[in-house]
């Protein structure tokens, strides 16, 4: 049996989403535009890991930093990838067993 992750988070306007999919094989955080058509919501996309992950479900956080204008995907208490869509950036992926991420500062974000 292939090991599936999966978690997201929904802006509170609720038109946008953070998504982390790991299909058992290669992982993605995606940007969701929640009210686009079938086919369509998928904004953007960072490719997180390739292989099997040294991480659960359990470990995976995926939230919008205090003024919902990024969000994050957290491995580990870390924050390895951010969407900005306020700007339309994007940082991070490249996650790495017993690595630390290499965000710059403006990626960074206040939680809640």
């Amino acid at each position: 049996m292939s090991l599936k992750i999966f978690d997201s988070a929904l802006r509170s306007a609720g038109d946008m989403a953070g998504v982390f999919e790991y299909d058992g094989e290669t992982g993605y955080f995606y940007l969701y535009d929640t009210r686009a058509n079938q086919g369509h919501k998928v904004i953007d996309s960072i490719h997180v890991l390739s292989g099997r992950p040294d991480f659960t479900e359990a470990d995976v956080t995926v939230r919008w930093d205090v003024s919902d204008g990024k969000v994050g995907l957290f491995i580990c208490n870390a924050l390895w990838a951010v969407f900005d869509s306020s700007h339309g950036t994007k940082y991070g992926g490249n996650y790495k067993a017993g690595k630390r991420p290499s965000l710059p500062p403006e990626a960074v974000f206040r939680l809640n």
